[in-house]
């Protein structure tokens, strides 16, 4: 009942395309006529020269409506769907079937088979249903009287069809129109649209979608005469990335509706389905925009190579004056992107830079704070076994004691003189403990004689000071250890 008010307010005559659309909008009636038809002020206009027919017979459509639209009926349909339209029971699906370097497009209710599909895959394919392997099943290899509904399938699937028994035609490599052809892009539209569109500045290209129609008596001459000839193939490979898409079969065409309602907008859509099967081939040129991709220009298969290739070269005058402004933005832009890396670096490398340094003071601050440490311990040390020795040393004899005495004087590296009395039995190393126990340890001075120069500190220090010539009196020098 949906699909006869859409066929109803639209004019859309061809099934296929009607429940694509529909589907497109998940079945809702308003969402899809504005999808088709322009909304002014609440109402649904068609074109002023041409009102909307009426739906075509149908069972289905006389039982869901007591008043069906009538040859005087105004050409607007409104905004709210007719109160007798009923839900909708059954589910509709579509299948996308790939054999060999063809794809088709199948859409019927999940109420058919499997062999449903296969008939109709068999009238488009030419390919019997015996020989034939439909492959892509989800849930593994089904039988041709598998009910689609219980497969469970979401409304769009991919499949597949393999013919092992019929081996592939030689001849289907071959181009019908001679070896000279323009090179086409070979992927999706969307795919067309990015390569085209959505590279660099300098590398973006005009997009050319040829639409061929078979059934139109100007696709051979516009093939082999205007597609073909040298002049317009050289200049659309140069220029131009070339897409083509069959609408010979009414689904393909319906297909393509879809593909260019979701990337060009409903108004393209509506152009295409606006033109006749005797207009075709056509050959849309789309440039893309800032915001939205621009149909430049319709050309119709009834030209000639001249007007052709002046359309061509008109198309690219606007496309060059608006690429020179894309580049001059995207110049700018990346001249302002440099900058910033620029900037943004030399805070990156002035920040790495204070890093390394406040890393190196930090690492002075603290071997500085070590080696004060280190030197606090050892003075602490030497302070400790200087007090020692001090605390060991035997008391200075007097000479009223009448025992020997020996008098040394002794010249410090700072010109001070140490003095002291020693007995003359006393040993070697209770006078080095003395001069230790004044600052100058053994290990780092050296006690020599004046005359002549002797190493005392290379006796034995368990000589008495009487055996080392000490006796009674002596003058002495300390001097550092090299």
């Amino acid at each position: 009942m949906i699909l006869a008010d859409f066929q109803a307010c639209t004019g859309i005559d061809n099934i296929a395309e009607a429940i694509t659309l529909l589907e497109l909008n998940n079945w809702d009636l308003v969402a899809a006529i504005n999808g088709v038809i322009p909304q002014e002020n609440g109402i649904f206009q068609s074109e002023a020269t041409a009102p909307v027919p009426s739906a075509p017979p149908s069972s289905a459509s006389a039982s869901a409506s007591s008043s069906p639209p009538s040859s005087s009926s105004p050409a607007f349909c409104p905004v709210q769907p007719s109160r007798h339209i009923v839900e909708r029971q059954s589910r509709m699906l579509s299948f996308r079937v790939e054999y060999r370097q063809r794809s088709t497009e199948v859409v019927l209710e999940d109420a058919s088979t499997v062999g449903d599909i296969k008939s109709i895959l068999e009238t488009e394919l030419q390919v019997p249903v015996s020989k034939m392997q439909l492959k892509g099943w989800k849930s593994g290899d089904v039988s041709d009287s598998t009910v689609l509904q219980s497969l469970h399938l979401p409304k769009n699937n991919s499949l597949y069809v393999l013919t092992p028994d019929i081996a592939p035609s030689a001849s289907t490599s071959q181009s019908r129109y001679g070896d000279c052809h323009p090179v086409f892009y070979i992927g999706s539209l969307e795919a067309a649209s990015q390569e085209a569109f959505y590279g660099k500045a300098r590398d973006r290209k005009l997009l050319a979608i040829y639409l061929h129609n078979d059934e139109s008596v100007l696709s051979n001459v516009f093939c082999s005469q205007m597609m073909c000839a040298d002049s317009i193939v050289s200049y659309l490979s140069q220029n131009f990335i070339t897409w083509a898409w069959d609408v010979t079969k009414e689904a393909n065409k319906a297909r393509l509706l879809t593909m260019c309602t979701r990337h060009f907008g409903s108004v393209v859509a509506q152009t295409i389905r606006t033109y006749k099967t005797d207009q075709f081939p056509l050959l849309l040129i789309v440039m893309g925009k800032r915001t939205s991709n621009e149909v430049l220009n319709v050309i119709q298969g009834n030209t000639t190579v001249d007007e052709l290739m002046m359309r061509l070269m008109g198309a690219m005058e606007i496309f060059t004056a608006q690429q020179q402004e894309d580049i001059k933005d995207e110049d700018e832009r990346e001249a302002r992107e440099m900058v910033k890396r620029e900037q943004d670096e030399a805070y990156r490398l002035s920040l790495e830079a204070d890093r390394k340094k406040r890393e190196a003071q930090e690492r002075e601050e603290a071997e500085q704070v070590r080696q004060e440490r280190i030197r606090k311990e050892q003075e602490e040390e030497r302070e400790a076994i200087r007090l020692s020795l001090e605390q060991a040393l035997p008391p200075e004899p007097k000479e009223e004691g009448g025992e020997p005495i020996s008098k040394l004087r002794i010249r410090t590296p700072s010109g001070k003189f140490l003095e002291r009395q020693f007995l003359g039995s006393c040993k070697l190393q209770v006078l080095f403990d003395f001069v230790a126990s004044k600052g100058y340890p053994s290990d780092e001075f050296k006690l020599l004689t004046t005359f002549p120069r002797r190493n005392i500190t290379q006796i034995d220090p368990a000589w008495s000071l009487v055996e080392a010539k000490l006796f009674p009196q002596e003058t002495l020098f300390l001097e550092a250890k090299e």
